[in-house]
Formats: structure tokens, C-alpha cells, sequence
């Protein structure tokens, strides 16, 4: 079973989409090289400059953008929680456990901690992100995990409505419950469901409902792949259905969730 993958990504003339919100179950480590962007978590905005890190969490909504067309260039860790385990290294999981804290490790930071150096190794030792497993390339990843929890503090995001950041940190305690809405944060946080809908999409790009849908469905199909039915992940997830899992995967993703066809 595939436990991490390794790549890099460059483009000559990239456009302002390339990555659509979005989350997984696996962690990522997107080390920044070259461009014009920022990196969007949850709510908190990171403006990225080379040699920046940005560390993502299990079912964090994340995306890049690129604010103009130009040339852009980043590697991209993907470690699946099983690695920890199989490796013996559960406490280098730590600092991907901890939510609700920001993401950003800087480029000062990288480079003073050895996080750079071990990323370039990385590279070299994978031929340029070619290949993606090896004995040593399982330790030199292991490095860069190390280096991650030994980092005592991140770099604060900016530009971040605080009302917003403490609605996602409720929403990312609570969506699986069926009876998160608008009503209801609206008076939890003393904030008109006018306002509350306005600076939330202005925030995340996404309506609350939305966000709340996606979370439920990245959840929805981890539990499925951990063994429940589709029927029992949806329910667990916070679905009040099965028919309303249904409509909003095939809504999203334009195939059954009992379709063979991967996503």
C-alpha cells in the first residue's frame, strides 16, 4: 500500500486556477520555489514567497492561487497517516494533529532548520521526483517530518477575518452534526446570517453550505474506504441522507458514488 508520493510541479505560463478548494485525508508538505501566490487553509490566507512551506491537515479546505499568469514552481509532499505507523515514527505526526493552528513555515525558518536543505536531498535522491519509493527516500522524508515537529512555532497568516477563522474551527468540530446552519452559527457568533454569508464566501470562497458538503464528503468516502457502506459513511458524516450523499457526489463530481470510475 502506498503510504506517501513526491512530486514537483512547474509551469511556464500557469493560470490563476490551477487548484479548486479542496481537502483529503492524506497530509501535505508544498514547499514554495517560484511565482506570485498565495495559499488559502481554512480560512487563513498565507502570502508565499520562495522557499515558504505550507503544511496541510487532514480534510483542511486548502488551494493556491496564482495572482497572475507567469511562471511557478513547487514540491509537493503527500504522507498518508498509515506512514507513521508502518514507520515507526508516530510522533512525527505530531504537528499534523494539531488543527486549528496556522500552517506556514517560512523560508528563514525552513533554511535555518535544515527543512531546505533536506527537501532539495529529496529531490536528488528521487531523480528529480521520478521515483517515488526507496529506502532512502524513506528516510530522507522521515528527515523532513523531524524537522516539521521541531519547528516551535509557525509563521501567522494574514489577512484573516478572526469571526470567519472561529466559524471554521466550530464548523471543523462540528459539521458531521446534522444540525449545523446558518440559524445556528448566526447565534452562536452574534453575527447577522447576512453578514455571516457575505464575509464567509469573501473568506473561503465557498458559501457555508458548501463548505460544510465538502467536508462531509471527503469524510464520507474515507469511512468508505475504512469499510462502511455507503449508506452507514453518509450517516456518519452528517448527510441526512443517503439520497442527498447521493445528488451532491454525483453533483460534484458528475459519477455515482457506486461507479467504478476513481475521483
Amino acid at each position: 500500500m502506498k503510504t506517501f508520493t513526491v512530486s514537483q510541479h512547474f509551469w511556464e505560463n500557469a493560470s490563476t486556477q490551477v487548484a479548486r478548494l479542496h481537502s483529503h485525508h492524506e497530509y501535505e508538505i508544498y514547499s514554495f520555489l517560484e511565482g506570485d501566490s498565495y495559499y488559502l487553509v481554512d480560512g487563513r490566507r498565507y502570502e508565499l514567497k520562495k522557499g515558504d512551506v505550507i503544511i496541510i491537515r487532514k480534510h483542511e479546505m486548502h488551494r493556491v492561487f496564482h495572482k497572475t499568469f507567469g511562471r511557478y514552481h513547487s514540491y509537493v509532499l503527500f504522507v498518508f497517516p498509515e506512514f507513521f505507523e508502518q514507520n515507526n515514527c508516530q510522533e512525527y505526526e505530531k504537528a499534523f494533529l494539531e488543527y486549528g493552528i496556522d500552517n506556514k513555515i517560512d523560508a528563514h525558518t525552513a533554511f535555518s532548520s535544515g527543512l531546505t536543505d533536506a527537501m532539495e536531498r529529496l529531490k536528488k535522491y528521487s531523480n528529480n521526483f521520478t521515483v517515488e519509493d526507496s529506502p532512502i527516500i524513506r528516510s530522507t522524508l522521515m528527515e523532513i517530518l523531524y524537522i516539521i515537529n521541531s519547528v516551535h512555532s509557525f509563521a501567522k497568516s494574514t489577512k484573516t477575518n478572526r469571526s470567519v477563522k472561529d466559524i471554521i474551527a466550530y464548523l471543523n468540530e462540528n459539521y458531521t452534526d446534522g444540525d449545523v446552519d446558518l440559524d445556528t452559527l448566526a447565534d452562536k457568533f452574534f453575527i447577522s446570517k447576512f453578514h455571516l454569508c457575505r464575509v464567509f464566501k469573501e473568506t473561503t470562497g465557498l458559501t457555508v453550505q458548501e463548505y460544510v458538503k465538502r467536508k462531509r464528503l471527503t469524510l464520507a468516502m474515507e469511512l468508505k474506504n475504512d469499510g462502511l457502506t455507503l449508506s452507514e459513511a453518509s450517516a456518519k458524516a452528517g448527510f441526512k441522507d443517503y439520497s442527498s450523499f447521493y445528488r451532491y457526489y454525483k453533483k460534484r463530481y458528475s459519477i455515482s458514488p457506486t461507479s467504478k470510475e476513481t475521483i
